[in-house]
């Protein structure tokens, strides 16, 4: 049943958008013109990005004038930045001349610092490669393992992403209804599988702590030796009786 009380930090759920023709129309051709998909969806009045992949699930002919408009876009950011690096390439080529060395990287701290910010705001690096402005899954990654300043701002970008999911799976538990409940552990039981494998030490399986099976022979509690203590037992009342044989008891 729907909580009573609204989670705090939110002031009210995202009104749903209604698909229409040329709604469709209007946002395939913004986006071939070159705007981004998440600059779209924050607007008002527009559908989520989720949304319009959705659409693009249901209404076939939308599909193809999305699919379109995204490599019209694609096309035409690619033009763009040869022709804008052109200059700089040609400077490299001419001051390396005789060395070798692979293709000019694209990488600046202002595009890195971009990247990041919709890492830690919850988008994944397909999504945002996909963005005509932004660049392809490879060189962001290859960025994150090359890149020392990159590398660094990408792992904070992970921790703050893996922080915001693990709000975003309690407000999903808040919100939701019974109709919407299988639907909703399936997304949290996901979000919660990916915050594991963000953040591990933080958000990952606890387990129990102790020694495993036949580890620590040998030593006790910190470290240090273990103490054997010697226990008979006797009993005074039947003196004729042999006494019984000792046992040992190693204390840890």
């Amino acid at each position: 049943m729907p909580s009573r009380f609204p989670p705090p930090g939110r002031t009210g759920a995202r009104a749903p958008v209604r698909y229409s023709a040329e709604l469709g129309r209007v946002i395939c051709a913004r986006i071939a013109a070159g705007e981004s998909q998440h600059a779209l969806s924050r607007e008002a009045g527009m559908p989520s990005r989720r949304t319009f992949r959705d659409w693009a699930l249901r209404e076939p002919e939308f599909a193809a004038e999305y699919e379109a408009a995204k490599a019209t876009a694609r096309a035409r950011q690619v033009a763009a930045d040869r022709e804008a690096d052109q200059p700089r390439i040609w400077r490299r080529m001419l001051t390396r001349a005789g060395k070798r060395g692979g293709s000019v990287s694209i990488y600046t701290p202002e595009l890195g610092e971009a990247i990041c910010s919709r890492i830690a705001a919850g988008e994944s690096v397909l999504a945002i490669a996909d963005d005509a402005a932004m660049p392809c899954t490879v060189s962001i990654y290859n960025w994150a393992r090359r890149n020392d300043e990159f590398r660094q701002m990408y792992l904070a970008a992970k921790d703050i992403a893996a922080d915001m999911m693990f709000d975003l799976a309690r407000d999903i538990a808040l919100e939701t209804t019974e109709a919407t409940v299988r639907s909703d552990t399936l997304r949290i039981r996901t979000l919660r599988w990916h915050i594991a494998q963000l953040a591990p030490k933080k958000y990952g399986t606890r387990r129990a702590l102790g020694p495993a099976p036949g580890e620590g022979d040998g030593e006790g509690e910190g470290g240090g030796p273990r103490t054997i203590l010697n226990v008979t037992v006797r009993n005074f009342g039947e003196a004729d009786e042999a006494p019984p044989a000792p046992f040992t008891i190693e204390r840890r």
